[in-house]
Formats: structure tokens, sequence, C-alpha cells
């Protein structure tokens, strides 16, 4: 799927991304104008920085 390429996320959706984090979508999304794709606000669920949020691509990281 090309998460980069949708405008909008469901929340809640959990990945597990190439560092090993389990992250979850808030429903946040940003465009990134210059590279033509989107990016969405995840918060790490399990992991180091347990409860810190920041944009990912999601099209490098595994849905759970």
């Amino acid at each position: 799927m090309a998460y980069a390429e949708m405008a909008s996320i469901e929340a809640g959706l959990q990945f597990k991304t190439r560092a090993g984090l389990t992250v979850e979508t808030t429903g946040v999304t940003q465009a990134v104008e210059n590279h033509d794709m989107n990016v969405h606000e995840v918060v790490i669920v399990e992991g180091a920085g347990e409860g810190s949020k920041y944009l990912h691509n999601l099209d490098y990281a595994e849905k759970v």
C-alpha cells in the first residue's frame, strides 16, 4: 500500500518500523510538497522513546 500517497489515515493502526519500534497512527497527516508525498504522525507504543510522537513515511514500515 502506498501510504505516502494517502491524504489521511485512520487513527489506531499499528506498524513496526525498520528500527524495530512499534508505533500507532494518530490520524494526523502532513503533506511534504517538495517531495509530493504525505507523512503521518505516529506515537511510539513499544520500544525506546515510548510515548513520543513523530512524522513517519509508513511506506517504510510493516503493518502489524
